[in-house]
Order: C-alpha cells, then structure tokens, then sequence
C-alpha cells in the first residue's frame, strides 16, 4: 500500500482517533566544523493526515543539552509542509545549540546528546 492509502485507511477506522505513518528513518553525522566531533543522529519523518497544511513530522533520536543550557532542548515545532522541510527542521533544531555551546568556548562532548526515550 502507498502511504496516503494506508492514511485514509486508518482514517476511516472506527478505533483509530490519529495516526502517523513512518515514512523514512535516517542516520546522519552532524559536521559541526570541529575536529573529532561529528555526532551521530538518526531521524524518522512521519505522515499524517492530523494538519493537512503540515502533514509531515519529525522524531529525533536526541536531545541537545549543553553547558549553556538549563535543560534538554525539545524541539517544539515538529511538523512541516514538505518531507524536506520537516528533515531540514530536524538537522537545524538539533545543531542549533550545539554549534551555539561550540562557538561560545565549550570543548563539545557526546554527553551533549541526550536519547529521547520517546524515539
């Protein structure tokens, strides 16, 4: 079945009240411009018919916190127009901070990324 077909499938269902469909997972290695630092992130991109405008939304395997921050950073606008959107919103939301920390002074350090426990 083609994505949108198994969409207006769970749409239809009585039981189901919403739905997302994994449509790609990716691994990917940050290059934040410093040597011997290049975390590793993986993203899942959804589909869903909840916002028709927005029907993409991400998932990140991490969460940021750095030394400049108070607590983990969760990426509060999750959902984008195009599947392309919603990856590049992954990347930047999640580099954002640690690139800030980077700049600032901070010697950058894999406890920065902290797992979501909700991937």
């Amino acid at each position: 079945m083609e994505t949108d077909e198994v969409i207006a499938l769970l749409n239809a269902h009585k039981y189901v009240g919403e739905s997302y469909v994994l449509i790609r997972e990716l691994k990917i290695y940050l290059n934040l411009g410093v040597n011997h630092f290049n975390p590793r992130i993986r993203i899942k991109i959804w589909k869903s018919s909840v916002n028709s405008t927005e029907p993409y939304h991400f998932t990140v395997s991490h969460n940021v916190r750095t030394p400049t921050q108070a607590g983990p950073y969760y990426p509060s606008i999750t959902q984008a127009a195009t599947e392309s959107e919603a990856i590049h919103q992954a990347i930047s939301s999640t580099k954002a901070y640690l690139v800030g920390a980077i700049d600032q002074g901070h010697e950058p350090s894999d406890s920065w990324l902290i797992p979501n426990d909700d991937f």
